[in-house]
């Protein structure tokens, strides 16, 4: 061989191998733990100050405390920023999803994979919460169309106190014109769902006046302790749409009645059969006959209905903080029990939002990692008094909001 034809192959080579390079590069995903610019950065309505020592909330967690992503199953784990306790969602679109926080009244938009916030809308003056105590505590969503349905825990605080500001029903609709959206809230805030629905003897016999606790006087220090939505108390977590979009179900994760048919524990689910004209009218709440789901003990985190797979998925997990989660499947109809999916219990990823995509078989999930643990270089970059033993700050107590952050991982159920 000639030494024009070595050098024409060795060339030939160099190409091969450097084609083989860039197709490895392109399959890559693009990192989120830093911040982007917003693709319109006019939509953004919160603005943090630049914080003196900034603190990357998501270079504390632990790579080992992230689901590792299956083979036609999970998607990468993602990072957004500005708040911690990811407790409600929905999707718009391929790319936009809208969620809530339990721990502050802020609905905050998101593109997936831009980790700040496009877009927010505070609802604490609509939903006219106290300032004392000012978390309305959302913990459901439901879309349907442009409407969005939200549904507070109905539940006390963690030392079982009463809260008013936990008692709401709202409703929003979200306008999306190319690049420009709003929210724009609907109706009038309905503060009187739970009390309608203990007006049925069916709920008298599920015990749901007990765990309420409402029109009790007398209660002693244990007693309103138990009261609490991870004791004994009753929590709202779950909301979603029927397939007809007629109804919603409101799912319970406390209390967990006793199916007397069966002796199991059960997660309790209630149809809301008039959801328009509660929010437009101000009608008074008409339910239906409440379901009993067997979830082996474990109550209601999330649920909604996928018009993709023509099917519910329901987040169920426990009562209290224990992390076991699992993911479960309903076919609509009310005689059937729903399927098993799988277990979801590896990680401190805590499953607290689904949201299914219209034209995907993608389920978009948030982690309510509010209280992750954060490093921080200074003490006064957390709240006072809640810093752990170890110097760490919990996600949710940062000062900053920008450095509070939740995580979302798209998965095909």
């Amino acid at each position: 061989m000639n030494e024009p034809t070595i050098v024409k192959y060795l060339f030939l080579l160099l190409i091969s191998a450097f084609s083989l390079f860039l197709l490895g590069c392109k399959d890559k995903p693009a990192a989120v733990s830093t911040p982007n610019a917003p693709e319109n950065a006019a939509l953004r309505t919160e603005k943090a100050p630049k914080p003196e020592n900034p603190v990357d909330a998501s270079k504390s967690i632990a790579s080992a405390d992230i689901p590792s992503p299956r083979p036609g199953g999970e998607r990468d784990v993602q990072v957004y920023r500005g708040t911690g306790d990811a407790s409600a969602a929905v999707t718009f679109g391929r790319d936009l999803f809208v969620m809530a926080d339990d721990e502050n009244n802020i609905l905050r938009a998101y593109r997936i994979g831009v980790p700040s916030p496009i877009y927010s809308y505070n609802m604490s003056d609509f939903l006219k919460t106290e300032a004392d105590h000012p978390e309305a505590d959302i913990e459901g969503a439901a879309k349907i169309g442009r409407r969005v349905y939200w549904i507070t825990s109905h539940g006390r605080n963690k030392d079982g106190k009463l809260r008013p500001n936990r008692y709401r029903f709202f409703a929003t609709d979200i306008n999306i014109e190319g690049k420009r959206m709003e929210i724009k809230p609907v109706g009038k805030p309905c503060l009187k769902l739970l009390s309608a629905l203990l007006s049925l003897r069916t709920m008298r016999d599920l015990d749901l006046h007990k765990a309420a606790g409402l029109g009790l006087t007398s209660l002693s220090k244990k007693d309103t302790k138990n009261l609490a939505p991870k004791e004994e108390g009753l929590n709202i977590e779950g909301l979603c749409s029927s397939a007809d979009r007629n109804t919603l179900y409101i799912g319970f994760r406390n209390p967990r009645p006793v199916d007397q048919s069966t002796g199991r524990t059960c997660a309790l689910v209630v149809p809301l059969k008039n959801p328009a004209n509660v929010i437009e009218k101000g009608d008074t709440p008409v339910f239906g006959e409440p379901m009993l789901w067997n979830f082996a003990g474990l109550g209601i985190r999330s649920m909604e209905y996928s018009t993709f797979h023509k099917t519910y998925f329901i987040v169920a997990g426990a009562f209290d903080g224990t992390p076991d989660f699992a993911l479960y499947r309903w076919s609509g109809r009310e005689d059937e029990q729903p399927e098993f999916l799988r277990r979801m219990t590896q990680s401190s990823f805590g499953p607290e939002a689904l949201a299914p995509f219209e034209q995907s078989e993608l389920l978009l999930m948030l982690s309510d990692d509010g209280d992750l643990p954060v490093s921080i270089s200074n003490p006064a970059q957390c709240v006072k008094d809640e810093l752990n033993a170890d110097g760490t700050c919990p996600n949710k107590f940062l000062l900053d909001p920008a450095k509070k952050t939740f995580r979302a991982i798209r998965l095909t159920p």
